[in-house]
């Protein structure tokens, strides 16, 4: 991949972690606070360490898929220039053999 497209997927990965820690945080944070409205309890501290919680689970299987799949793809790459290299000696002795033969 180019570095210019290779940059622009990093700039999404690190807008897709950051909404994914975000958001589980603010609607944690919300539901203590209508809570806490509600019922005169204090659940917001805890509602935001659930939701602090949340939002790092969902970061980590975020960052790790996407190792995973870059994993993938560069040994796909691997294996697909291992085989076009075995398929050039091939053709090199193939073609090595044919001028023996001659």
């Amino acid at each position: 991949m180019s570095g210019k497209g290779s940059a622009y997927r990093n700039i999404v990965l690190i807008s897709q972690v950051s909404i994914n820690m975000m958001v589980p945080i603010f609607v944690c944070v919300a539901a203590g606070f209508w809570l806490d409205k509600k019922f005169g309890t204090s659940f917001t501290l805890p509602l935001m360490i659930l939701g602090i919680a949340a939002g790092a689970r969902n970061a980590y299987m975020l960052v790790m898929s996407t190792i995973k799949q870059e994993e993938y793809h560069r040994k796909k790459e691997q294996e697909e220039q291992i085989r076009e290299v075995l398929e050039r000696a091939n053709v090199d002795k193939n073609d090595e053999q044919n001028k023996g033969t001659e």
